[in-house]
């Protein structure tokens, strides 16, 4: 299977493992990852380099990255994000005092049985008796939490399999880092804790093998790409669009469908892609064609041409040139580098506001604190006589 993509992925467990017949359904579909997938692997190879000692974290600023169709030049937002990562990654070897290995390949068909199969950990650290096993995640979406994360529990099992006859390791620990969320969530076991974990993933596995079981769920569906030719969720998304009439429903009814909400959405925005993708690769879809869309904002060609053009034509500098304050944000960063002293910082933050957030439907299970929403008359205006 080299240079295979395993069907049974660690980044895809948390899909066949509730959905086996998702395996099938989905092996012989194209990866339609975009621009943010591409944009996390340029930061995690990035980051690679730096703590492989290959990249000198000052090199990272405005470091010009070009690989597989993807083009950049690390920015100060990417930048940071690296450095977060970085920094995590060197403050738990330096707590432990162990053996950092990065980009670390481990074979994981013995678990899942799928020959040849191989995973890639972010970050691995060895130490006398802990495995570390760290995860990035460069998104900018919902916070992901290591605890019974199966994605890291395969790659833990994977890296235990491949250091453990060396080392008698007494925990592992399994980490996300997720550097624009400012979350770092860890999870630890006795490893034969983690080696029981092992045998409901295997059998998880073995169950995928010619199954046609489709299961629905918001965590298996959100990252499928058969979603928009899955029976089973356009059956489940159907059924809630023909018995449900949002204004009439009674609450329960509500509540139910709610919790599929982002199912729904996901299913739609799948057919969207899909109507997409065909439409571009030639294939007639009923009732819709492709058009030019909105032209891009106006930008230069090259800027430093255009500014000695401007300078040519003796154009005043307060007419060349757009100035704005930094935000609090970047100001925040001059004081945690130093060029901000902290009473200057404390003096600061007296002009900085910020907007109470907006009230936002939640489960009952989201931690936040309910809101009391007032229901007297009086708090409204009336408007019934306009």
């Amino acid at each position: 299977m080299s240079g295979v993509h395993a069907q049974l992925s660690p980044s895809s467990a948390s899909r066949w493992m509730v959905c086996p017949g998702s395996v099938e359904l989905c092996r012989n579909l194209t990866d339609t990852s975009g621009a943010a997938a591409a944009e996390g692997s340029c930061l995690h190879n990035v980051s690679a380099d730096v703590l492989d000692r290959i990249l000198p974290i000052d090199a990272v600023m405005g470091f010009s990255y070009d690989k597989d169709d993807y083009k950049t030049v690390i920015n100060d937002e990417q930048f940071n994000a690296v450095k977060y990562y970085v920094e995590e990654v060197q403050r738990q070897v330096a707590i432990c005092g162990g053996d950092l290995f990065v980009e670390q390949r481990l074979p994981i068909g013995w678990l899942t049985g799928e020959d040849g199969a191989h995973g890639t950990a972010d970050a691995v650290i060895i130490s006398e008796r802990e495995l570390i096993v760290l995860d990035a995640k460069f998104g900018r979406g919902v916070a992901v939490d290591a605890q019974d994360n199966m994605q890291l529990a395969i790659y833990a099992l994977a890296a235990l399999e491949q250091f453990g006859i060396a080392y008698d390791f007494e925990v592992v620990t399994m980490g996300i880092i997720q550097p624009r969320l400012d979350s770092i969530t860890t999870w630890t076991v006795p490893v034969n804790e983690l080696i029981a974990i092992g045998h409901v993933i295997s059998q998880a596995a073995a169950d995928t093998v010619g199954s046609t079981e489709l299961v629905v769920d918001p965590s298996a569906c959100r990252w499928c790409k058969a979603k928009a030719t899955c029976p089973a969720l356009t059956s489940e998304v159907m059924t809630a669009f023909e018995y449900v009439v949002p204004e009439v429903a009674d609450t329960d009814i509500l509540g139910e469908i709610m919790g599929k909400a982002d199912l729904i959405e996901g299913w739609v925005k799948s057919i969207r892609a899909e109507v997409e993708r065909r439409l571009l690769a030639g294939t007639s879809v009923s009732g819709y064609k492709l058009v030019q869309g909105k032209r891009g904002n106006r930008k230069w060609a090259d800027e430093v041409e255009a500014e000695e053009t401007l300078k040519a034509m003796r154009v005043k500098h307060d007419q060349m040139y757009n100035y704005t304050v930094i935000s609090p944000v970047s100001a925040e960063k001059l004081a945690k580098s130093g060029d901000i002293g902290p009473r200057q910082w404390t003096k600061l933050q007296e002009s900085i506001t910020q907007a109470e957030g907006k009230p936002s439907v939640a489960p009952q299970s989201d931690k936040r604190p309910q809101l009391a929403v007032s229901s007297d008359t009086s708090d409204f205006n009336d408007v019934t006589g306009e």
